[in-house]
Parts: C-alpha cells; structure tokens; sequence
C-alpha cells in the first residue's frame, strides 16, 4: 500500500455531510448547517445542453475554446483580468486546480505557503505532488494577511505562497492593500502566487473582490482559480476554470489529457450558458446570501458568548466559541448529539481554526434559520 495515500486523510468538510447522510439513514432530523444543495440554484436548467452524436467524443483537454473565450470575456468584464484563451485550462472543480497547480510547480521537498486557517484540500494536494504545506497564521484582530510572518516563512525550498480571497473559512475579503503587499514580495523573492477565487461573486454590503490577476509585476508568476460550483450553484457538474501563463497551461493540459482525457462537454456546455446569465444573476445571488449571512448572525448573536463578526464574503459564517470552554471538536460533536445540527468543526481548517465552528448558508434561509434556532436551544450552558 503506497505510503501517499494510505496517510491522506478525509476531507474534513465532506466527513461532516457522511455523518448526516448515516443519520438520516436511521431516520433522525438533522439540520445540516455544514453544506448541501445550493440554494438559489443554478441560473440555467440543470438538464443542460444536449450533446449530438458528432460531439459523443473526447474534448480538448485545455478545455472547448468556446469555453475559454466565454471565461477570458467574463475576467476581462468582472475582474479587469486580461488573459487569452491559451492562458487558461478547464477543470474539475478547483480541486483539480489545486492539485495541478502543485503538480506543475513543485518538485519533491518544495514548500507551499498556505494561510491559515485555509480550505482543508490546499495541504493535501500539496502533499500529493510531493510538496510540503507550511501554514502562516492570519493577523489578529480582523484576519488580516500578515506579510511580514510570509516573509519570515520563506526558506531556500519554499516555491510558492496560496491564498483564497474571499476566504474561506472566515469570509475575509483582502483588500487591495494586503494583496499589493503580497504582490511586491512574491515578486521580490520569486515565487509563485496561486490565488483561488471560488467565492469571486459573494461579496456583501457593496464591497469589492479584488483578483491578484490584475497586479502586472507578477502577472508571468500567478496562477488564479475558479469554481462554477461555488459561483454558479453548479457542484455536481464538477467543472472549473484555471488561469496561468500559457507555458503552465500547456503543462496542465498535458497532465489533463494523461489521467482524464478531458473535462465532460457537458458540464463545459452548462457553465458556458451559466455565464450569459451572470449580468442578472450575480446581484441576485450577493443580494440572497447577505440576507442569509444577516438572518443567521441575528440568532447566533442571541448569546452573548458568540463571537461572530459579519463575514465580507463566501457563504460561511465562522464564529468563535471559546467563551463556551469547548473545543470546536467537541462543540461539533455536541450540537449534532444533543440538537441533530451539524456544522463543520473549526479545527479541520488548521490550529488557527480551533476556536471556532463553521456555518454553512448554502440552502434555503427558513432551513437554515431553523438549524439556527435548534443550535442556540442546544448551547451548554
């Protein structure tokens, strides 16, 4: 059995979703605050595009051009991001992202820089590609990017610095500030900077997202990532979109047609219709999910022990429970025991997680504000 993968751990996000898949089987409620069905849902029909027999083939494996030209169009519209269609490769989910992202840049022994607390996949694709994570805490107060502790981090093997604005666990959205900080020191030591930008259109109370992508002095050094999962309601088709100068998307699309031939045609032509709708549907979206983030945080905020500041983004709240003398293991384990709600245990996001538990406001807002209620009736007291 190879050591790599017999020491990968689970997903500390999708174990949550199996513990309510195993209740529900025993027929128990569970309000599930951890993930679920998106809610609004997708802006096109889920059915998607019918293939024809001349397209019942294996696609490019950069992604279909017409794909690539939609997505070029939305970062140069959305973002102020210019890249080309070579400069861009589809993908399965982010998480393909990640992993290729490491697989392309990394030899073995190479270091990652990784925020933390941080998506719980960044240290485990790192690994995968024979890299090494070392996590850098965000500054406190605010979750600030700290780059002076980046700095104090980098060591002769370190070989890039990954970050996800807005981020996720703790909604934070870096400021143009922290990201121009961030820029100059990736440039000055010559690093990479891959950004994952899967919560690029939930940003709330008329703030802004702003890509690294738009930073020319490491434009030839940045590598951007995108989920139709997250920003089109779009998980089960499993498609994403990575950006990078065209010698790493050649790299990537190598590796793309080696392991999986090519991402499926039709969830490249349901994203692609996802895309013409974005006009209308991104402010619905940002307009749906701050009512939720504010419906919820009004409940939580009924105990006084709660420690939960407004996210900026995402669609995570991540509140601080330490005034409840438990941890955010035993927290999890207790509101799923005692009130049949599961939420997402802080520390699975690393040692600056612990602390906390994560709320999730993807499905519909009377669900989540009854999980809400049944959390605050089940608090110790």
């Amino acid at each position: 059995m190879a050591v790599r993968l017999a020491t990968l751990p689970p997903s500390g996000t999708l174990a949550v979703g199996d513990k309510v898949r195993a209740l529900r089987a025993e027929g128990r409620s569970v309000f599930n605050l951890s993930g679920g069905a998106p809610d609004p849902g997708p802006p096109v029909g889920l059915a998607g595009t019918a293939i024809t027999a001349n397209e019942n083939s294996l696609g490019d494996p950069w992604g279909e051009l017409f794909l690539r030209k939609a997505f070029s169009a939305r970062l140069a519209r959305c973002h102020g991001v210019v890249r080309s269609e070579r400069e861009m490769v589809a993908t399965i989910g982010a998480k393909q992202g990640v992993y290729f992202a490491a697989m392309a840049l990394l030899e073995p022994g190479d270091e990652v820089i990784v925020i933390d607390p941080c998506w719980v996949t960044y240290a485990p694709s790192i690994e995968l590609a024979g890299g090494r994570a070392v996590p850098v805490a965000l500054a406190q107060p605010g979750n600030r990017l700290d780059t002076a502790a980046i700095a104090a981090a980098i060591t002769p093997r370190t070989r890039a610095v990954l970050i996800n604005t807005p981020h996720n666990p703790t909604g934070r959205v870096f400021t143009e500030g922290e990201l121009a900080a961030l820029a100059d020191l990736v440039k000055q030591r010559g690093l990479w900077l891959i950004c994952d930008e899967s919560f690029d259109l939930f940003v709330f109370d008329g703030g802004r997202h702003l890509s690294p992508g738009t930073f020319d002095v490491i434009r030839d050094r940045t590598i951007l990532l995108y989920s139709f999962s997250k920003a089109f309601a779009l998980p089960s088709y499993r498609i994403g979109m990575l950006v990078a100068p065209e010698e790493i998307c050649r790299l990537i699309a190598n590796c793309t047609q080696q392991l999986i031939s090519s991402v499926s045609l039709a969830s490249q032509k349901v994203a692609c219709a996802a895309l013409d709708k974005e006009a209308e549907w991104a402010p619905m979206l940002r307009r749906a999910y701050q009512e939720k983030r504010d419906a919820c945080l009004a409940i939580l905020r009924q105990d006084a022990r709660f420690e939960a500041p407004a996210p900026q983004g995402t669609f995570y709240l991540f509140p601080g429970i330490t005034r409840f003398g438990m941890s955010s293991d035993a927290m999890t384990a207790h509101l799923l025991d005692k009130a049949g709600v599961a939420v997402t245990s802080g520390a699975v996001f690393g040692r600056s997680g612990e602390g906390h538990i994560r709320v999730n406001l993807v499905g519909p807002l009377p669900a989540i504000l009854d999980g809400a209620r049944a959390l605050l009736r089940a608090l110790p007291k």
